[in-house]
C-alpha cells in the first residue's frame, strides 16, 4: 500500500518536477488521455524515479478518493518481494474502499479458508472479479471522478519470480478482456526482457499503453530543480550554515552533477543525502 508503515518515508516527486509525466498519468486515470487503454505501463531504468512517480500519483489520487488499491513490490523486503500478498492486499483495500462488497468477500473466505494458497488466477477470480461483478453491471465504475477504479502496482520487476511477473500481467489482461473487470491498472517496472515480451504478446494486445521515462520528459531540468532547492535548504538549515558561501555551489558544480546523474534521480538524491 502507498501509505504502509513498511514503506516509511517512501520516495515521491520533488515539488515542480515530473510535471508533464504526472499530468499525463492523471489525465489517463480520469479518461482524458488514451481512455481505451486499461493498463498503463510506466517503465524506465533503475533510478529514473518510477516509484517516486507512482507514490505521488497514489497520494494525489488518495486525496481525491480516486484510487482503489496499490501494491509496491520491494526486492529486499520478504513481505513484498513475492507475488503471494498481491491479490489479498488489493482485495482488502477494495473492500475497505467499497464496503458493499465486504459480505461477499467474507463469505468467500469463510467457505474456502485456503483461498489464499490457490493460484493467482483463482484468487483474482474469487476475491476481486466476483465481488465486483454486481457493482460493475450496475454501472458503478462508469465515472472515475466519483467511483475509483485505479489499481497501482509498482516494481513488478522486483517480484522474485520472473515467471510470476509475466503471469501477473497475463492474469490481469485475461480478467480485463474476458471477465470485463471494471478496473484500470497503472504498472511500473524496469524494461526487463520477460516483461517486455509479455506486454508485446497477443494476450495483452490492445489493452495497454506505455510511458517511458527517457529524455523526452527532460529529466535534467527536473534534476536541476531538485539540486538547486536541496542546496538552498542545506544553506538555510545546516548547523554550520554561517560558514557556507552564498554562491555555493556554483553553476559549474551543479552542471557537473546533472551530467553525472545521466537522467537518473537516484544519483542526485544520494549526492544530497551525503552532503
Amino acid at each position: 500500500m502507498h501509505d504502509s508503515s513498511t514503506r516509511f518515508d517512501p520516495p515521491k516527486c520533488h515539488p515542480n518536477t515530473r510535471v508533464a509525466v504526472l499530468e499525463y498519468i492523471l489525465g489517463w486515470i480520469f479518461g482524458r488521455n488514451d481512455p481505451e487503454a486499461l493498463i498503463l505501463w510506466l517503465y524506465g531504468q533503475a533510478g529514473t524515479g518510477k516509484s517516486a512517480i507512482l507514490q505521488t500519483i497514489a497520494e494525489r489520487c488518495a486525496e481525491r478518493q480516486s484510487i482503489l488499491a496499490s501494491f509496491f513490490f520491494g526486492r529486499n523486503d520478504p513481505s513484498r518481494n513475492t507475488f503471494k500478498p498481491l491479490i489479498p492486499t488489493i482485495a482488502c483495500q477494495i473492500a475497505t474502499a467499497i464496503p458493499e462488497i465486504r459480505p461477499h468477500l467474507e463469505g468467500i473466505i469463510e467457505r474456502d479458508p485456503f483461498i489464499f494458497e490457490k493460484s493467482i488466477a483463482t484468487q483474482l477470480q474469487f476475491l476481486i472479479i466476483q465481488p465486483l461483478k454486481d457493482l460493475s453491471t450496475s454501472g458503478y465504475f462508469s465515472n472515475p471522478e466519483i467511483n475509483p477504479r485505479l489499481i497501482i502496482i509498482d516494481g513488478l520487476d522486483e517480484c522474485n519470480d520472473t515467471k510470476m511477473q509475466s503471469m501477473i500481467l497475463r492474469v490481469i489482461a485475461d480478467a480485463l478482456r474476458t471477465q470485463k473487470l471494471p478496473l484500470i491498472f497503472l504498472i511500473a517496472s524496469r524494461p526487463e526482457q520477460n516483461i517486455q515480451l509479455t506486454f508485446n504478446s497477443n494476450s495483452l494486445a490492445g489493452l495497454w499503453k506505455s510511458l517511458v521515462l527517457d529524455y523526452t520528459y527532460k529529466p535534467n531540468d527536473d534534476i536541476r530543480t531538485f539540486l538547486t532547492d536541496s542546496f538552498q535548504e542545506i544553506k538555510s538549515t545546516h548547523p554550520h550554515r554561517k560558514y557556507i558561501p552564498n554562491d555555493w555551489p556554483d553553476e559549474w558544480n551543479i552542471d557537473h552533477l546533472i551530467k553525472k546523474s545521466s537522467g537518473q534521480f537516484i544519483y542526485a538524491s544520494v549526492v544530497i543525502k551525503y552532503i
